[in-house]
């Protein structure tokens, strides 16, 4: 006799049982698929349904252990109750692995903190997942809620926990406040052949990175807050988009002739930009269409600089640090040398000075300049004046948006409100 689900409930009708049957008589492969569409936690209480079902969660694919939502105010308690939320998470985690049965898993991702204290639970996970056949992993410890704790205490991916016999499957690698060098993540990529993403963030032992080879399939890669890092080196032919956030560092570009989209930024902005960055951009200045800059309005060294031709830029997004004596006029060279920019994005973020103000007088057209957006918006001299300068030279200028809100201060405006 063949297992159905079991109803209870007398207000179920007939159909309805029908219909559960229905379910029960699809093949194993199906019901997968469907948990498969079902958060872990979700899919896993199907367990009590049947001893049919009490397995079929366990070839769930994405294997997603999000537990940041519990790290919330942990800094404002004991060190006991965060030990107690790392214990729970640790029992959750395993007790999931010690139940999955399927040979291969899509996705695997943790985020929650964990230092080197847990560094034999760590390896095992990332073990686990490697041996699986992962293709989209993830590792998040980062500790932005718990502040008792350096970086340098942090878990450490080793080469020796990478030794396998055959190649990775991975797609996607995401590692955050995570130690990891340079050496193991040149091995590491030299046995992924099909990586296409890798972001790095918050590690202090990486100094420098090379990524190079004709076999690299890299589109993506992002760098941030590594702290302690020097220097870049890319030959990366498939390279669509770069973000760079963080150190003064050096960045050498080999060969990256498909690079289009471009983020540069962090703590000292306007060295990286202007002494590393922008004078190697006519290596792809004709293929880059969309440039993201974090800077800082200073008029005497922008006078100074000359910015390469951008012919193929179409977007650019400038998240810039002005006091109220400065003039965005300045910025009007950045976007004189983009002839083809058809969207302009600004962002600002504002400090007080008690500096008089300079007059500062430019006239240049802007001829296929078609969209403007303006975030952090406060109806000063500063920023009124660059808006009247874009209505008045950009001939083709079809719409522009303004608002007072930073995406971050409307995030935050939004979080409290839901």
């Amino acid at each position: 006799m063949s297992e159905v689900l079991q109803i209870t409930s007398p207000s179920v009708s007939k159909a309805q049982k029908r219909e559960y049957d229905n379910i029960n008589e699809l093949p194993d492969e199906v019901l997968i698929s469907i948990l498969a569409r079902m958060p872990m936690k979700e899919a896993a209480r199907t367990s009590v349904l049947s001893r049919r079902w009490k397995k079929l969660w366990t070839s769930h694919p994405y294997l997603v252990f999000d537990g940041s939502n519990s790290l919330r105010g942990i800094h404002y308690r004991s060190e006991q109750v965060l030990e107690s939320e790392q214990f729970k998470y640790l029992n959750w985690v395993n007790d999931v692995l010690e139940s999955h049965h399927d040979a291969a898993i899509d996705e695997f991702k943790i985020r929650f903190y964990l230092d080197q204290c847990y560094q034999s639970d760590i390896d095992d996970w990332v073990r686990f997942a490697f041996g699986k056949k992962v293709q989209r992993f993830e590792l998040d410890l980062s500790s932005s809620r718990v502040i008792s704790h350096v970086q340098d205490s942090g878990y450490e991916l080793c080469s020796h926990t990478l030794h396998f016999q055959t190649p990775l499957s991975l797609t996607s690698l995401v590692l955050k406040q995570v130690r990891v060098s340079g050496e193991v993540l040149e091995n590491l990529l030299s046995n992924s052949p099909f990586l296409e993403r890798l972001c790095i963030g918050a590690s202090t032992s990486l100094v420098h990175l090379r990524l190079a080879g004709p076999s690299l399939c890299l589109t993506y890669l992002e760098i941030t807050a590594c702290a302690r890092m020097k220097s870049l080196e890319l030959d990366a032919p498939n390279l669509l988009s770069l973000k760079y956030s963080g150190q003064n560092i050096e960045i050498r570009f080999i060969e990256v002739p498909n690079l289009a989209e471009v983020f540069i930024g962090g703590m000292f902005v306007e060295t990286c930009t202007r002494n590393y960055f922008l004078p190697l951009v006519p290596t792809f200045a004709s293929q880059l269409q969309k440039l993201v800059l974090e800077m800082r309005v200073d008029e005497r060294k922008m006078k100074l600089f000359e910015y390469p031709i951008l012919s193929q830029l179409k977007e650019l997004e400038l998240q810039v640090r002005a006091r109220d004596h400065d003039s965005l006029l300045c910025l009007t060279s950045l976007i004189k040398a983009s002839p083809s920019l058809n969207q302009l994005s600004l962002e600002l973020s504002w400090s007080k000075s008690y500096t008089r103000r300079r007059v500062m007088k430019v006239k240049r057209h802007h001829y296929n300049l078609k969209e403007v957006e303006i975030r952090g918006f406060v109806g000063g001299m500063v920023d009124s004046e660059f808006c009247i300068y874009l209505v008045k030279n950009a001939i083709m200028l079809e719409k522009m948006s303004i608002d007072p809100f930073t995406k971050n201060e409307k995030g935050g405006r939004e979080s409290e409100s839901s």
